[in-house]
């Protein structure tokens, strides 16, 4: 019996045991539950801290980066060439934007040192970079949030933990950052070098109807000057000048030498072209030195007077009197032109026949270059006689009638037909020095640009093609004649931007040839960007017409377009759907019909095959004689910036006006990105 009460207490004692334990087990269970429950809400509530911190990273930095781009974008609207100063300013805005977003989202950052800037450049390879912080020009910027401070009384304070105190932890530290950079850009300028872009100095009825003949005049003047500023020589004889500023005989003001006479070589010998003496002065013609005497056996002396005959004319040499020794020219009637003393031709007055030439003559103040593209060297006496007769041919013609200067043997005249008739640079070698407009214009908006990009320091490169009739990708200069060599050393895109500009200051409108070939252009530009843009690099090109295309491929025509080829998708600009631009047969430009609807349409389709690669394309249109719909469409088409710039009141109008719209597209750095971790 007592063994029984034993076993029973001993199972009683078992069961409070059993349970004891099991309240311990629970009670430990209990708190490993509370414990990760917890760590759950502490670890959801780090973990969503840390996801809004990011978050708020990113757009900071983003925000903070465009800033830079807004400040940048906005220094090429003003025409600003100051880029670091620019870039101060809006290091300053992108630290106080940074500092905004944040606060915004309900975190604290300290700008002078959680914001931080550098520079970030693109490699040639195009996919590595070289970083540099705290160094200009600024095109990155890193953003960090910081909840580190031990102190909890501090807006960068620890995230304080609701249930972590039970194991000890009573707050814990978060850190995030995030980079926001602007791309370097790949630029290929696409420059119009057609012959019109010499029309602004040129005697044209638009021209003047626009700008007034004064003007022109003033723009005339300024060519010879500057061609006689230019102190340019002959390759074979560089102590000859190829303008002298005394001009040439009788050729020797800017308005010219009036000579009513319709006879060529009248003229040529009137102008003292073939022995550059001086003229009288008084309107007369100058000196003959190729006058061979040729007096006829018959010659006598006639009341003060000796009479002869040579090359078909009448000469008197006064013997007496005030004009003792002078030799005149009887043109016919009584008309009498003045040639200067007779010691300056050998032989004049003598009674024998035949003579000599004096040996000096006025050479041409253009060699020409041969099919090397060499210089020809100062033309000889019967080369620059022949040169000089084509310009007397020309203003002895009635094209000048209605501006005054038929018949008007001067700079004006002579400077109007060298960019008339002898533009190219294979005629005239020295017109790249001159303002020839609106040529020049387009040069200092080019030099505008390639000085920003150089200021802004953001690794851009460009490249140039040009185009005419047809045209090519720019891969240095050599031309013989210019001041300067450069050579791209096959890189063809570079960010030694300012051999582009080297070179494009070293071209003159119609240098190769006249007309307008828009699409073949656009053809080398995407040719240059897919054999040497970089991959990491913003492609775009940048072109600029003062003109309508009218050079196509033989046969080009709708037929041509593209399999799949959609207007109504792609030139649908406003949503419609329906296409806003057509280019067949009825195409117009400016409501006029324009009959080199192919050279439009081969254009745009190469436009569209540089978007279709990746590029933007940005145009630039300039003059009342500009195709304004294609250069808008292109621009539309491939999200470019389409700036048109109308003719203007005046050359420097025009200038400052395309300088402006340089600058603007200059200022076009892409958006801002994050930088992803791998990149």
């Amino acid at each position: 019996m007592k063994r029984l009460d034993l076993i029973g207490s001993i199972s009683g004692l078992r069961q409070r045991c059993r349970k004891g334990i099991f309240f311990v087990l629970a009670i430990v269970s209990l708190m490993a539950a509370m414990t990760f429950v917890g760590m759950s809400v502490d670890l959801g509530m780090i973990t969503v801290t840390q996801t809004r911190m990011q978050s708020s990273a990113d757009a900071a930095a983003l925000a903070a980066a465009q800033e830079i781009v807004v400040g940048i974008r906005e220094a090429g609207e003003q025409g600003e060439t100051n880029v670091q100063a620019v870039q101060a300013i809006a290091a300053a805005a992108a630290r106080t934007m940074a500092k905004n977003i944040c606060e915004m989202n309900g975190f604290y950052i300290a700008p002078s040192t959680d914001v931080e800037l550098g520079h970030r450049l693109l490699a040639e390879d195009g996919v590595s970079f070289t970083e540099t912080w705290g160094s200009a020009p600024y095109n990155m910027v890193k953003v960090s949030i910081r909840k580190t401070n031990s102190d909890s009384t501090k807006p960068d304070a620890k995230l304080p933990l609701i249930f972590a105190p039970v194991t000890g932890t009573r707050a814990h530290a978060l850190q995030t950052s995030a980079v926001a950079f602007i791309e370097s850009r790949d630029i290929v300028a696409v420059l119009d070098y057609s012959g019109s872009m010499a029309f602004d100095s040129q005697f044209r009825t638009d021209t003047k109807n626009r700008i007034g003949l004064a003007a022109i005049e003033t723009g005339l003047d300024n060519i010879w000057d500057a061609l006689v500023d230019s102190g340019a020589t002959y390759s074979d004889e560089q102590t000859t000048e190829k303008f002298p500023s005394t001009g040439f005989g009788d050729i020797d003001s800017y308005a010219g030498t009036y000579i009513s006479s319709s006879d060529t070589q009248t003229i040529f010998e009137a102008l003292h072209l073939d022995d550059g003496g001086p003229g009288s002065g008084s309107g007369s013609s100058s000196s003959s030195g190729n006058y061979y005497d040729g007096w006829s056996s018959g010659s006598m002396s006639y009341g003060g007077y000796r009479i002869g005959s040579g090359y078909g004319y009448n000469w008197l040499v006064f013997t007496s009197g005030s004009y003792n020794g002078y030799l005149f020219r009887n043109s016919g009637g009584s008309t009498y032109y003045y040639y200067g003393l007779t010691a300056d031709y050998p032989g004049a007055g003598s009674s024998s026949s035949g003579g000599s030439s004096s040996g000096s003559y006025v050479p041409f103040p253009q060699e020409g270059k041969n099919s090397s593209g060499m210089r020809k060297g100062k033309p000889s006496e019967s080369e620059s006689k022949s040169l000089w007769e084509g310009y007397i041919n020309y203003v002895k013609g009635n094209s000048l009638s209605s501006f005054g200067y038929q018949k008007k043997y001067g700079y004006r005249t002579l400077m109007h037909y060298l960019t008339v008739s002898r533009l190219s640079n294979r005629d005239s070698e020295d017109l790249w020095r001159a303002p020839i407009y609106p040529h020049h214009a387009m040069k200092e908006g080019v030099t505008k640009l390639a000085t920003f990009l150089d200021n802004l320091g953001y690794g851009d490169q460009l490249g140039l093609v040009t185009y005419a009739t047809n045209s090519r990708i720019e891969t240095g200069l050599w031309d013989d004649g210019a001041d300067e060599t450069v050579d791209l050393a096959g890189k063809h895109l570079t960010t030694d931007v300012m051999k582009i500009n080297t070179i494009q200051r070293h071209k003159q409108p119609g240098h190769y040839n006249s007309s307008t070939g828009i699409g073949y252009g656009l053809e080398d530009a995407k040719e240059l960007l897919d054999d040497q843009g970089r991959y990491g690099a913003q492609k775009a090109v940048l072109l600029m017409t003062d003109g309508q295309s009218n050079q196509y491929p033989s046969g080009y025509s709708s037929s041509n377009l593209p399999s799949g080829w959609n207007w109504n998708e792609i030139t649908d600009f406003d949503g419609d759907g329906t296409a806003d631009v057509i280019i067949d047969s009825g195409y117009t430009s400016g409501g006029n019909s324009d009959g080199n609807w192919r050279a439009a349409l081969h254009s745009f389709v190469r436009a569209k095959e540089a978007f279709d690669a990746g590029y933007v394309v940005h145009t630039i249109s300039m003059g009342d004689g500009a195709d304004t719909v294609l250069m808008s469409a292109i621009a539309q088409m491939s999200g470019g910036e389409y700036v048109h710039i109308p003719s203007g009141a005046s050359n420097e109008e025009m200038e400052a006006d395309l300088e402006a719209a340089f600058a603007v597209l200059a200022g076009q750095v892409p958006p801002a990105r994050l930088l992803i971790d791998d990149e």
